[in-house]
């Protein structure tokens, strides 16, 4: 009898939801309050995790990638969404928490025998980059006990205690959400997000003259 698929793995984020969370926590996780040390790593992770979001779309191992998926735990498009799911929610929990402590604090003080706060968010970030990097490395040559072994790092070493699927938002507007003959009744227009908005009236030109009127008139 197959093993049972892991409870975790049956509500994991689709690519698109996945990739639109990436692109939204970026600009929040790189700002400037950050140490620099800190932003280079963030932006490293951040971006491993869109390159294999990226290589899911290439649909490699022939499965189809994309949508939400309940499967079996060696199914590598399901092993690398909870991947980057998982990853990106530590690093928000764990950057908001070093953003909430004093910079000389985070900087300098360490309890005996440990690295400071912000060392040792700098160490497990170059660690969750390497193991996002793994996990890529899995899909390509279609290695689920890989896959699974990458994950298994994030669940014993990023715990986190927000669940990956409720910080990515999978509520975006998708095309096959939109009437179009609403869209034509209300004379609205669907902007690069998705989001269908009224159409901004054309401003008349500040500089133009008024009929009758010079421009020493005016």
């Amino acid at each position: 009898m197959p093993d049972a698929p892991d409870p975790a793995l049956l509500d994991v984020p689709s690519v698109e939801a996945l990739r639109r969370t990436v692109a939204e926590q970026e600009p929040l996780l790189t700002g400037p309050p950050l140490h620099d040390s800190v932003t280079v790593r963030v932006r490293r992770v951040l971006g491993a995790a869109a390159d294999l979001l990226e290589l899911l779309d290439e649909d490699i191992s022939g499965r189809p990638a994309g949508a939400r998926t309940t499967g079996p735990v060696d199914d590598l498009d399901l092993l690398a969404r909870d991947t980057v799911a998982r990853a990106v929610t530590w690093v928000v929990e764990s950057v908001g928490a070093h953003l909430r402590l004093p910079s000389r604090f985070a900087a300098g003080h360490a309890v005996e025998g440990e690295h400071p706060p912000l060392l040792a968010l700098v160490d497990d970030l170059d660690l969750l980059g390497l193991t996002v990097d793994h996990a890529y490395d899995a899909v390509h040559r279609a290695d689920p006990d890989h896959a699974r072994r990458q994950r298994e790092v994030l669940l014993t070493r990023f715990g986190t205690t927000t669940r990956p699927d409720r910080l990515v938002d999978e509520t975006g507007v998708r095309p096959e959400h939109l009437d179009e003959q609403v869209l034509d009744d209300h004379g609205l227009q669907v902007g690069e997000d998705g989001i269908p908005r009224l159409p901004v009236p054309e401003q008349p030109d500040p500089h133009h003259a008024q009929d009758g009127q010079t421009q020493e008139d005016t």
